[in-house]
Parts: structure tokens; C-alpha cells; sequence
């Protein structure tokens, strides 16, 4: 490696490559076409890359070779995972899961088993429960009670133990395992238990604070898992941050994870929404004081250096004496 200097070829132009990192919904991908960016605005070493993009050198420089040697196709791959290979659609899964749903709403408990039931009547062969979890979690549904091996309910014994926050009269005969219901909406995650009327540190928003500051928070894009992150505990974690100088791995675990905070202040570095929150207070202060939303002047100042009292070209001329002054001695005579 040494000081060799990482530059990306020209395949796109540097605003095109801005352009594609700022509508990248893909994490991953946005992270790609930001490193590519890097080595486009300022060819430098890769290590000084992976810095600023907060990745190893080995990224950049894998992806560098990549995008050198196949151009766009190299950046824009469909990934790991994802749903290539799966047996509904979403929209069948919402019809699949709307019966349940019905009963959810009247508030009564829909059951992992009798779920899982359906959709292999649907599909027409058995699938493993971690299939089943797994559709549960894209449309949003959350697990409660106590769990139970689903072998036991498929045979009908009959389950021992309180079920926690299912009902009793929800049960079902054969005494299914594990209950679920639409429970992203009605039970807030861990990390959103903070008590947000109150400062946890010395550094979080107050609630006239966040009451100014949630109007300019950028709204989630469209498509995708809904927005699930509190932004307040965001906001909080960024600023923890930089009141305490801490490392982002060590976050304390009240706040969300540290890898997602550091994403959005990433994201909102590089796409320019700390600054526009940033003009945003300003021109609102300035308002507030009855001047201009911005100013329509400016003065430029600049500090003197004093040289010499005259000029710079009489400071530095030799002054001549006079020829009368000229001779080596006065002459004097004596009597």
C-alpha cells in the first residue's frame, strides 16, 4: 500500500455519483457510491477513504477495483439476502394475514400455529417456523406470551404456563404455542421507554428544544420498512456524542444502536441536512428579533500592520548629507 494514491475511474462524473449516494436507499449501496465519491473529489490514499466514510481500506479498496474494472454494474448488485426467492407476494401475505388481523383489531390474539396453518394451506406444503417468523416480522407483527414448542401444539398437548399478555379465553383448543398480534403500533420498543418530558443527560433536547427542532427533521423516504427509530434518541445519542467526546461504540445502551446513529448523522452530513437545519435556526432567531430572515450586508474586516510612518519607498532611501557636510574634519586654526 504505502503512499499509493486511490483514484476512481471516470465512468461517471463526480455530480453524478453525488447524485446516486443522495437517493440510494440502500444503506450499503449508499455506502459504496460514497467511497467511489471520495476517490472522485479528492484522489488520496485509502486509508484516509475508509476515515471519512467510516469503512476498512480493504472496502475501499475493493470497491475501487470493482468500480474500475465494471464500471456502475460493479455498485449497483442486489446484495445479500433479500426476498428473490420466496413463495407470496407481499400483497398475498397481507391477504393471508388480514383474517388475523380483523381478530387482532377486536382484540383478541391470533396464534403463530394457526398462522402458520394457513399459509401452508395456501402454499400447499409444510415451512419452518423461522419462515413463518420471518413474514410475521415484514408486515410488522410482534410476538408476545410465553414460548412453546410448536411440535407440542401440532399434537394437540395442551401447554403449561401462563401466557403472559394473552388472554386466557384466547387460547385455542389444541393449545397453541406462541401468541402474536399487531404489536408495533401498541407496545414501543425498548429504546423509545426513555422518559422524553425529562433529560436523561445534560445534553438532551429539552421538550421546547425538540418541539423547535422535530419540524426540520428529514421525513423517511418512501418505500421500504417504515421508520421504526425514535428521532428524538437519535438527536439525544448525536449529542452525547459531541458534548462528551465519547466513541460511537460506546453509546450507552439507553440510547438506539450506535451504528444507527452514526448512519444518520452521516447521511445527514453528506447530504447537506446539517446545514439547512442549521439556516433554518438561524433565519428563525433572527426573526425572532425583528431583523431580516438574512442579512442584506456584510462587512469584511481586516487587521493592519503598521511598517513605518512614511512610505515604503522613502522609509527605505538613505537620506544624503550635504557636500558642506561632506568633509572628513572642520579645520580650526590656532594662534
Amino acid at each position: 500500500m504505502g503512499n499509493r494514491i486511490t483514484r476512481a475511474a471516470t465512468h461517471l462524473s463526480r455530480d453524478a455519483v453525488q447524485k446516486r449516494m443522495q437517493e440510494e436507499q440502500h444503506p450499503w449501496r449508499r455506502q459504496r457510491w460514497e467511497i467511489i465519491y471520495q476517490a472522485l473529489r479528492t484522489p488520496r490514499k485509502a486509508e484516509d477513504i475508509a476515515r471519512t466514510v467510516g469503512v476498512s481500506p480493504s472496502t475501499v479498496h475493493r470497491v475501487i477495483a470493482a468500480y474500475n474494472q465494471a464500471g456502475v454494474g460493479a455498485i449497483d448488485t442486489p446484495g445479500k439476502g433479500g426476498r428473490r426467492h420466496h413463495y407470496l407476494t407481499l400483497e398475498q401475505e397481507q391477504i393471508l394475514l388480514q383474517p388475523f388481523l380483523v381478530r387482532a383489531a377486536r382484540g383478541e390474539m391470533a396464534t403463530a400455529v394457526e398462522i402458520k396453518r394457513a399459509l401452508e394451506a395456501r402454499i400447499g406444503h409444510e415451512v419452518n417456523k423461522s419462515t413463518l417468523y420471518r413474514l410475521l416480522d415484514r408486515h410488522g407483527w410482534q410476538q408476545i406470551g410465553t414460548e412453546a414448542s410448536l411440535a407440542q401444539a401440532k399434537v394437540g398437548k395442551p401447554v403449561e404456563g401462563d401466557m403472559g399478555p394473552v388472554r386466557q379465553e384466547s387460547r385455542s383448543a389444541q393449545g397453541d404455542a406462541v401468541g402474536v398480534r399487531k404489536g408495533r403500533e401498541q407496545q414501543a420498543p425498548l429504546n423509545a421507554q426513555r422518559k422524553l418530558s425529562s433529560q436523561c443527560y445534560p445534553s438532551d433536547l429539552t421538550d421546547q428544544e425538540w418541539a423547535i427542532l422535530e419540524p426540520l427533521i428529514p421525513p423517511a423516504k418512501p418505500g421500504g420498512r417504515p421508520r421504526s427509530v425514535d428521532m428524538r434518541a437519535v438527536i439525544d445519542a448525536i449529542f452525547y456524542v459531541d458534548r462528551t467526546g465519547c466513541q460511537w461504540r460506546a453509546l450507552p445502551h439507553d440510547f438506539p444502536p450506535w451504528s444507527t446513529v452514526w448512519t444518520y448523522f452521516r447521511t445527514w452530513r453528506n447530504d447537506g441536512t446539517w446545514e439547512r437545519i442549521h439556516t433554518a435556526l438561524r433565519e428563525q432567531v433572527r426573526v425572532k428579533q425583528g431583523r431580516e430572515p438574512t442579512p442584506s450586508a456584510a462587512i469584511i474586516d481586516s487587521q493592519s500592520v503598521k511598517t513605518s510612518q512614511k512610505g515604503g519607498g522613502v522609509a527605505t532611501t538613505v537620506a544624503r548629507r550635504s557636500k558642506a557636510a561632506s568633509a572628513i574634519s572642520w579645520w580650526i586654526p590656532t594662534a
